[in-house]
């Protein structure tokens, strides 16, 4: 691990599956004064594929500085300062070069002297190696009903006609159905996190149930100071994200309008998205996604509504659940030989 001179290495990490409340979750936090997370960016997947396993040199700043910035954020970066941090800390690997760019955005917005963090679904994938660059990162996990997030995101996706093309949808809608794929891939990435849970230990790992969190927001929002050690006095402040939430700088959408997928961030916090798969969801549907994530359903205190399936739907269940794994791993193995995390 390098010895860093003048960046923060003790990241926060919010991860949950998408549509769990992340970026709510996300903007939640950043209305801390002492916290900084921005809005998602891929850098942590883009930069070690573009520089994998390599040792960032000081002849390399001016290479860094024009190609790093990735995105939206890349126009409001202080460039002059993410230079001087470069000058301050290279030679050194790519977690330095993250933290050194993750900590010029915030300074470029103004939140000097602050913690800096990364919101962003996927990182569940590469929990194992962002625990082991920042050893003292801590990770804060939120975790919504199965059937919720499955009804949101097709309701979304159906009603924006808008194509899933992310590595999770392997063979969705062509050759087995959304729900399905949905439910085994929910399932998997709760097993990753968990195992993950155990290696990290209660100082560096939390987790939030989405439900929870919308019903008791002060509750929680204390609690997340108190595992982050930082300043509780700040709740109410934390609780008002949903100006953020309008603002262009700082949601994750940089458009001019703010796109449907981040609508609900606008609003005050609510109960009322919780269970609205009955409404969405068949009854087919939902003994699905019941049968394939049953038991971590059932760990997490959520009720199951649908009767038995039938033994033949199980073993088709079952099949397409080990079909699916054997095609996640050779799609990882892919992406870890393209240098991905």
């Amino acid at each position: 691990m390098e010895k860093s001179k003048s960046v923060r290495l003790d990241p926060i990490f919010v991860i949950g599956y998408m549509r769990s409340g992340t970026t709510m979750l996300r903007l939640m936090i950043n209305k801390h004064p002492d916290l900084f997370i921005p809005r998602e960016s891929g850098y942590f997947q883009r930069l070690p594929m573009k520089y994998p396993n390599r040792t960032h040199q000081v002849q390399d700043i001016d290479k860094l500085v024009k190609s790093a910035p990735i995105g939206s954020y890349g126009r409001l970066l202080d460039k002059e300062y993410f230079r001087k941090l470069l000058q301050e800390n290279l030679p050194a690997g790519n977690n330095v070069l993250l933290a050194c760019l993750y900590q010029a955005y915030a300074v470029s917005l103004g939140n000097n002297d602050v913690r800096w963090g990364d919101k962003k679904p996927q990182h569940w994938q590469f929990v194992y190696c962002l625990r082991q660059w920042y050893p003292d990162a801590q990770f804060i996990h939120i975790v919504r009903d199965p059937r919720d997030v499955i009804a949101s995101i097709e309701d979304y996706t159906r009603n924006k006609n808008v194509k899933l093309t992310n590595q999770q949808y392997i063979f969705n809608g062509q050759l087995l159905p959304s729900h399905i794929v949905l439910a085994w891939h929910w399932q998997y990435a709760f097993k990753i996190m968990s195992e993950q849970a155990q290696i990290l230990g209660d100082k560096r790992y939390l987790m939030l149930k989405y439900e929870e969190l919308v019903a008791e927001p002060s509750y929680y929002a204390e609690r997340i100071c108190h595992f982050l050690n930082c300043k509780t006095e700040f709740i109410d402040e934390m609780l008002k994200f949903r100006e953020d939430a309008k603002n262009k700088k700082i949601r994750d959408d940089s458009s001019d309008s703010i796109s449907p997928h981040n609508l609900e961030t606008t609003k005050e916090v609510n109960q009322q998205r919780i269970g609205r798969y009955k409404a969405t969801l068949t009854e087919q549907q939902i003994g699905d996604i019941e049968f394939i994530c049953g038991d971590i359903i059932n760990e997490m205190g959520y009720e199951e509504i649908s009767s038995n399936i039938s033994v033949a739907r199980q073993a088709y269940l079952t099949s397409i659940c080990n079909l699916l794994l054997l095609a996640w791993k050779g799609l990882r193995a892919t992406r870890l030989m393209r240098g991905s995390l």
